[in-house]
């Protein structure tokens, strides 16, 4: 796994260099191994590198033959052996092992046309010095990151944002409808980023500059609408082919390899094929809670591990783990970012490196087979709402109710369109409720809401059955914007790759053709999944309760973190940016500390937000 970054900026031809080189190695811990630039004319590439496969050559940046194409890139292609061999056939040769030299040869030989024969997780630029233009994609799930920014002249791109902003023309003003979609969700949704005159590329998305015009144009989007009639033994026995070849795919490599186990369905499956594929026990991760707290499942996670027969190593974290990584957490996620799982995840990440380079995870199980209970929920309450909405006057009554009442789920559905219903699952501060809480400054700048967003993936997904249009939008949305964040940040954090054999877009594609029926039948979610996972591991951890990765937070913020609390929400921290009315948070915190409501996720919220602020803008206030 790498990190890449660089502009193209005809004001800056043959006077970059040092710039290229800051701002390339702000990434330092996403590539420890070997650094790279290249300059010539107005385009300046940097690359740092983790060594995975191929591990002597692969050097990058790295350019044709002739000298024409020059590409930087982050990822894996898992199907890189097969496509060199469609390239030798078509009469290229080869110079190394790896897959980014057949990564720049696709590229060169099929153009835009490269992007749906490839399968793996990527974000990469490409630099056509003969026709001084660039071409960047980003890999169908949004497994890797990229963020760019174009102001007509300068076109800026970096892995991660800390590295964008070493460039002193890109602008940092602080996107407010940004800063309002984080306080709803706890995360900031592609396009945008904290950062008005910044974009992340969005999952499945390339991109094209010549001659001063930037196109953004999606390359990928799975097929809901046809389903074939196989019988549920058939789509099982499918279902295990096409995830064994996902996993076997993902196992290429030449460092260590091991896998994070949650003690749930998703991690555990991987982890036995895994172990099966490779033919030897594996190393396998964990991360669980000191103390007396329910949240932890480190003895499930160990029962896993025995019953696989694998290396198991566990962390326990305690307050103090967290407090001490705090400095940390602003450092790696360079944008506020308030999943609770992110900072478990940079602990595990770190003790996962001491062993292997490369993990693989569950991620994007719950997404595909309906593993969330509000899947279920949300399909019953809609048969309500769609009736009651269809009526003008109760949606126009349902948008002008007081805030304790709009906030009901039902009643907020029914004043919004279908496709606004359903928009994401954490739900921080509930667009119905801001106007109390908000400042009127924040409340007349800024106007983006997170149903906006799920509105678009929604009516982008063809699939007949609202469950898997709600399905698709967490896929499109909470999962490369949150989760996968997560995960990579947190990994990259400690020159760890993670891979995620769910997320392999064959894989997914595959998924998408199934019968909804076998992804929730009868109160039973992930169904299909978890007839697979009967074959591996013990029945109660199949068909346990599923629990979430989070911290203990309501035993922790009223003791380790209690001072931090204090001074992120006090007169010395948020209070004093005008974002939030006289009193609120005061009171907001009176009345979890006195046990009258359970703000525990909000307060998190609100101190990784001051937190961001004291790093990033330190005088930022409206």
């Amino acid at each position: 796994m790498c990190g890449l970054s660089g502009f193209v900026d005809p004001r800056a031809a043959g006077d970059g260099g040092a710039l290229l080189r800051r701002m390339t190695r702000r990434l330092a811990h996403r590539g420890p191994d070997a650094e790279g630039y290249f300059e010539q004319g107005p385009a300046h590439l940097g690359h740092r590198r983790l060594s995975v496969i191929d591990i002597a050559s692969s050097l990058q940046p790295m350019s044709s033959a002739d000298g024409r194409y020059t590409l930087v890139y982050n990822g894996e292609l898992y199907n890189f052996r097969a496509l060199r061999g469609e390239l030798e056939a078509l009469g290229r040769t080869f110079r190394t092992r790896g897959d980014t030299e057949v990564l720049l040869q696709a590229l060169e030989q099929w153009g835009e046309a490269a992007l749906p024969r490839l399968q793996g997780m990527f974000a990469f630029v490409l630099w056509d010095t003969r026709e001084q233009a660039l071409f960047a994609a980003r890999d169908p799930l949004g497994i890797k990151p990229l963020h760019y920014s174009w102001d007509g002249t300068l076109f800026a791109f970096a892995s991660e944002l800390k590295a964008l902003v070493e460039h002193p023309d890109v602008a940092r003003d602080i996107d407010l409808d940004a800063l309002s979609l984080y306080l709803e969700a706890q995360y900031i949704p592609a396009p945008r980023t904290i950062y008005r005159g910044i974009r992340k590329l969005d999952a499945g998305h390339a991109l094209t500059l010549r001659a001063g015009d930037l196109r953004v144009f999606r390359y990928w989007l799975p097929d809901y609408s046809s389903k074939p009639r196989w019988d549920e033994q058939e789509s099982l026995e499918r279902l295990e082919a096409q995830l064994r070849a996902s996993v076997g795919s993902m196992l290429v490599a030449d460092v260590p390899l091991g896998a994070f186990v949650s003690g749930g369905v998703d991690s555990g499956v991987v982890a036995a094929l895994m172990t099966q594929e490779s033919g030897a026990p594996i190393d396998t991760f964990n991360l669980g809670f000191a103390g007396d707290t329910t949240q932890s499942e480190h003895v499930e996670a160990a029962a896993v591990a025995a019953h696989l027969g694998t290396r198991h190593h566990a962390l326990m974290v305690t307050p103090a783990d967290v407090l001490a990584a705090f400095d940390d957490w602003v450092d790696v996620f360079d944008e506020p970012f308030g999943d609770q799982a992110a900072l478990p995840t940079m602990l595990l990440s770190r003790l996962t490196r001491r062993h292997v380079t490369v993990a693989l995870t569950g991620e994007g199980a719950d997404e595909l087979f309906g593993g969330y209970a509000n899947y279920e929920k949300r399909v019953r309450e809609e048969r309500i709402t769609g009736l009651l909405g269809a009526f003008a006057p109760l949606r126009a009554l349902a948008r002008h109710l007081p805030p304790r009442i709009a906030r009901d789920r039902i009643v907020k559905a029914i004043g919004l369109p279908k496709a606004q219903r359903y928009a994401t699952i954490p739900n921080v501060f509930d667009f119905a409720v801001q106007r109390g809480l908000y400042s009127d400054s924040f409340l007349a700048r800024r106007c983006a809401r997170i149903s906006e967003s799920a509105a678009r993936f929604h009516d982008e997904c063809n699939a007949a059955g609202y469950l898997e249009k709600i399905m698709y939008v967490d896929m499109r949305l909470w999962l490369p914007d949150d989760l996968l964040v997560k995960v990579d940040r947190a990994t990259m954090a400690h020159s760890l790759e993670a891979r995620v054999p769910f997320l392999d877009h064959a894989f997914v594609e595959f998924v998408a053709r199934l019968d909804p029926a076998l992804k929730v039948r009868d109160g039973t979610r992930k169904y299909l999944l978890k007839k697979l996972a009967e074959k591996f591991l013990p029945h109660d951890i199949v068909h346990r309760r599923k629990q979430g990765f989070v911290m203990p937070l309501s035993e922790w913020l009223g003791a380790g973190l209690r001072e931090r609390v204090d001074r992120s929400l006090g007169p010395g921290g948020l209070q004093r940016r005008g974002l939030f009315r006289e009193g609120a948070l005061a009171r907001l915190l009176g009345e979890h500390r006195c046990g009258r409501r359970n703000h525990a996720g909000r307060i998190w919220a609100l101190t990784v937000l001051e937190v961001w602020f004291e790093r990033y803008a330190p005088d930022f206030s409206l």
